[in-house]
């Protein structure tokens, strides 16, 4: 089961590289127990090329060890492996999940995001290696 979701643009979480809110975590949680997943190192967090801006978040159940590059979080007893490849894109990034009368969906709030389709499924970010070089080059401060 692969888990989807819409992407926000915002401020950074100060938290972790990938942080969670309660309604997230306690959706996680739940989906996790009605899939028989409970016994699982939890959910796997990844990118791929979508949608008409460029970038979708890939969430899923896993049981994989990590890779040596992965970043593994641990945010309110919920595990999130991120996935090397999309480290760069979900830096400072917070899930929510919300439940409206018309909708039930996650949402990540991405503060690398420069753009997003209309329907929010998609994203763009900002070239992180520019953004980093320039904030180290002491000839820019």
């Amino acid at each position: 089961m692969s888990i989807s979701g819409v992407v926000r643009l915002g401020k950074p979480s100060r938290k972790a590289i990938f942080s969670m809110t309660d309604s997230a975590v306690n959706k996680i949680r739940e989906l996790m127990k009605q899939e028989g997943k409970e016994n699982f190192l939890g959910m796997k967090l990844g990118v791929k090329q979508k949608g008409c801006s460029g970038l979708a978040y890939t969430l899923d159940f896993t049981n994989q060890p990590p890779n040596k590059l992965d970043e593994v979080v641990t945010d309110k007893g919920v595990t999130v492996v991120v996935d090397s490849k999309a480290l760069m894109s979900v830096i400072g990034t917070e899930m929510d999940y919300i439940e409206e009368p018309i909708k039930k969906e996650f949402i990540f709030i991405n503060p690398n995001a420069t753009n997003t389709c209309g329907c929010g499924e998609s994203f763009t970010v900002k070239d992180p290696v520019i953004q980093f070089a320039n904030k180290s080059d002491p000839a820019r401060n």
